[in-house]
């Protein structure tokens, strides 16, 4: 078997695992024995949240180089009812490999499982040592990342391969996910009078919120283009069709430029609120972050081009004769809990938008090409000097 088939065979065994959002422990446990049978140093599952497991891997350098961590998560949405193929097969057709997630991104993931697999047998090992993440509860806000970190499995750099179609991603968006309640009185219909409504005065707060996308302040970006976008995601209020609501809760995500702190914009949203009830006494509403996003603040992230990570990734493409390209992420990654334990990071994976969507595809080539980068890199860095 060449290497490049056994690489597309991990790959679609790695597809062939179910590690839906909370399920992503059996693909913890295969990444964890397959690591192990092939000599990586140190294996360790890693309970992130209760039940559910990350796995990180380290292969020991020979001494003096800088270490280099490759961070990729393993839990992907639900497959879409509208798959036309088996979506854990890994089918392999016309250019495309399909599969669950594939994109979002476990491409990306077993890329630098390929590249740890092929130090670990190939009998020759960089200065420094080369560190993989496979993390469970990402979507949590980075959960399975900080859970690893706090295990030991850090480095001098990381890399992580959100789909960006193997661009170099140095500066994504943030993301405020808010919880807005508004309060009202419980009344049976026949006096409704003598209560009040909290679904009527979530009315003109979601027309509030609609307006409050364009008038929140910001600084343009370059690599980010537009303004800060807006989703009303959830509306839910009442208990039955003869009562009065007393409460009706709102939850909106929304996805911020470098320039904006999500702390600030929450408290944004709150005066806008509140400006609302000057003119509407009905309108009483509390505003909140969400549950979701307390479990892992999503902040935006920036690093400089010119930072010693960056500059590496871009030598390891020229090196194998590809053109780096640098380009902004609109979502959100884990280079920010990395950043926040002192590691810089940048991005760079295979697939396109719209990321997760049925028949979810990478191109083969995109696939390979990843795997020869993070190995160049893994070279280029790795043997520095520390």
């Amino acid at each position: 078997m060449t290497e490049h088939s056994a690489d597309v065979q991990l790959l679609q065994e790695i597809l062939s695992i179910d590690s839906t959002w909370g399920n992503e422990t059996p693909l913890a446990e295969f990444i964890a024995q397959q690591m192990r049978e092939w000599g990586v140093d140190e294996v360790e599952l890693v309970e992130s949240m209760p039940g559910r497991y990350s796995v990180g891997g380290r292969i020991r350098g020979t001494g003096g180089g800088k270490s280099l961590l490759l961070n990729g998560h393993l839990d992907t949405y639900e497959a879409s009812p509208d798959w036309t193929k088996d979506p854990f097969r890994g089918t392999v057709e016309d250019g495309r490999i399909y599969g669950a997630g594939i994109a979002d991104m476990k491409a990306a993931t077993t890329a630098a499982l390929a590249v740890m697999r092929r130090i670990a047998t190939g009998g020759q090992r960089p200065k420094g040592d080369v560190v993989f993440q496979g993390v469970s509860c990402h979507f949590e806000g980075g959960v399975g990342t900080r859970s690893l970190l706090e295990a030991g499995f850090t480095a001098d750099a990381g890399i992580c391969g959100e789909p960006t179609d193997n661009t170099i991603g140095t500066v994504h968006r943030g993301a405020a996910y808010l919880k807005v309640t508004t309060h009202g009185k419980q009344a049976h219909t026949s006096a409704k009078e003598l209560g009040l409504n909290a679904i009527e005065t979530m009315e003109p707060v979601l027309a509030g919120m609609r307006k409050f996308e364009s008038e929140m302040p910001y600084h343009p970006h370059p690599e980010l283009p537009g303004g800060p976008k807006l989703n009303i995601g959830t509306v839910r209020g009442g208990t039955k069709h003869n009562q009065v609501p007393d409460r009706c809760e709102m939850t909106c995500d929304i996805r911020l430029l470098p320039s904006q702190d999500p702390y600030d914009v929450r408290d944004q949203a709150e005066s806008m609120i509140q400006k609302l009830a000057e003119t509407d006494p009905r309108i009483d509403a509390t505003v909140e972050f969400s549950e979701h996003w307390l479990s892992g603040p999503r902040l935006p992230y920036e690093i400089d081009k010119d930072s010693p990570i960056a500059r590496a990734v871009a030598a390891a493409m020229h090196s194998i004769g590809t053109e780096p390209v640098f380009q902004g992420i609109p979502f959100w990654t884990d280079m920010v809990p990395l950043h926040q334990a002192g590691i810089p990071s940048v991005n760079i994976g295979p697939g396109t938008p719209p990321y997760s969507w049925a028949d979810e595809w990478v191109e083969l080539a995109k696939y390979e090409e990843i795997i020869e980068i993070y190995a160049a890199v893994v070279s280029g860095w790795c043997n520095q000097s520390v």
